[in-house]
């Protein structure tokens, strides 16, 4: 498996013309004067490119009587600009045959367009018009807002399960931000004011808060004059920037509870203390989660599901700037009990703690990550963000480049002791779903 996987790595780099001979993936980087940090990946194999900018600002970043701010300015951001008439962004960039998205997490915020190489000009141009002449009036805030709360009512309060990331994180954080879901609180973003609203967007969406990816088939001295045209003149933000350095304290004993919801078969959900993202252990931890879920013999899957005592179980890791969670769960079959999932979940976690993995499963686990990585380089969408990632967390784009090396000389040794030092029952929450008649 080790032998084919490598095999396809090499195959992929003789093949990515936007790679060199070293096999690594080629990018320029360079900052306007007023904090831009611009990276140009050129690609011609595809007609395409892609605008992506990342703003440094997420849901840790809010007042914690304000939360759900940076979600909502993911949705403000669609509304328009002085030169774009409100409700026209989406049309407009269909209209050049392009297409755009965004998502926000717990640490930034990130906006891509995927365009015709041939409308690169435009997309900077409505990239720029959003930092310097977003549409945040009364009307924006007053409609987005509702859009948001209504959002919050069919990912989280209506749907089965739905509040298992807002109920775990709630628990596993006292005092650092990540306590609160992205999505924010209903009352916070009712409640705010217009000038709350403004103050956000001044403070966080300004050019020295943000990296610019130009990613695809373009000339890059015409791209430089095109991104110096378009964002040079867009003043530096003045206001200070909030960056939470609270450190949450550690777990001294397991925390339990139980949440009735509009389910029809119970479930468990556990969020353990993690590692922070770009750390060793976080690379551990990603194998182990991997073992436990990925590929048709994962060990959830073959002693929860195969066996007839869960519907789907996994583990699962969220990359988080600070130490985050590491969540796994598991909805039970019919007629199975809570206890006798966690049960099941416990006797998992124990086996990584007390043995060595296989060196067979440990050997298939490295493959199917290096395997990943690999398809990963072959995807602009995915080198965009990658890049934007690393700059963002780490102020080093080329962490692209260095991704197998993070697995590379993780052992068998490096999972067991990752997993005694996490998968800990004092280290944890606990959260029993129930249906809400035996409420």
């Amino acid at each position: 498996m080790k032998k084919t996987v490598t095999l396809f790595i090499l195959v992929l780099l003789a093949f990515s013309s936007s790679m060199g001979q070293d096999g690594k993936i080629k990018f320029t980087q360079y900052d306007l004067p007023n904090g831009l940090h611009v990276i140009l990946h050129q690609d011609h194999n595809t007609p395409n490119v892609i605008v992506s900018l990342m703003y440094h600002v997420g849901s840790k970043n809010e007042d914690p009587e304000r939360t759900g701010f940076a979600h909502l300015f993911e949705h403000l951001m669609f509304e328009g600009s002085e030169y774009i008439d409100r409700g026209e962004y989406f049309k407009l960039v269909q209209s050049k045959g392009g297409e755009l998205n965004a998502n926000t997490s717990f640490d930034r915020t990130y906006y891509f367009e995927f365009m015709p190489a041939n409308q690169l000009e435009y997309a900077l141009w409505m990239e720029s018009e959003r930092m310097l002449h977003g549409k945040v009036d009364s009307i924006g805030v007053a409609t987005q807002k509702g859009v948001v709360i209504e959002e919050r009512k069919q990912v989280i309060d209506n749907n089965p399960y739905g509040s298992f990331l807002e109920e775990v994180l709630s628990r596993l954080f006292t005092v650092h931000p990540y306590r609160w879901h992205v999505i924010g609180s209903p009352d916070h973003i009712r409640n705010s004011s217009f000038d709350d609203v403004l103050n956000f967007y001044k403070t966080y969406y300004v050019p020295n808060n943000c990296v610019l990816v130009v990613a695809g088939d373009f000339e890059e001295d015409n791209t430089k004059e095109l991104i110096h045209k378009y964002f040079s003149d867009i003043p530096m933000g003045s206001k200070p920037i909030n960056r939470p350095q609270i450190v949450e304290p550690p777990l001294t004993e397991e925390i339990r509870d139980i949440v009735y919801d509009q389910i029809q078969l119970p479930g468990v959900f556990m969020g353990y203390a993690g590692p922070a993202m770009g750390t060793k252990d976080a690379y551990v931890m990603d194998l182990i989660c991997s073992l436990l879920s990925s590929g048709k013999s994962a060990r959830l899957k073959t002693n929860l599901v195969d066996t007839g005592t869960a519907m789907v179980a996994q583990a699962f890791n969220i990359d988080f700037e600070h130490p985050g969670p590491i969540f796994v769960m598991a909805i039970a079959n019919v007629g199975k009990t809570p206890d006798e999932i966690e049960e099941a979940i416990d006797l998992e976690m124990e086996r990584l703690c007390s043995e060595l993995v296989s060196q067979e499963e440990f050997q298939m686990v490295k493959a199917a990550k290096e395997y990943e990585i690999a398809s990963g380089l072959t995807s602009l969408a995915n080198i965009a963000e990658e890049l934007a990632d690393g700059y963002t967390f780490f102020g080093d784009a080329d962490r692209i480049n260095r991704q197998l090396d993070n697995y590379s000389d993780i052992t068998r040794e490096d999972i067991q002791n990752v997993a005694i030092k996490y998968l800990r029952k004092d280290n944890r929450v606990v959260l029993h779903y129930l249906p809400e008649s035996q409420k």
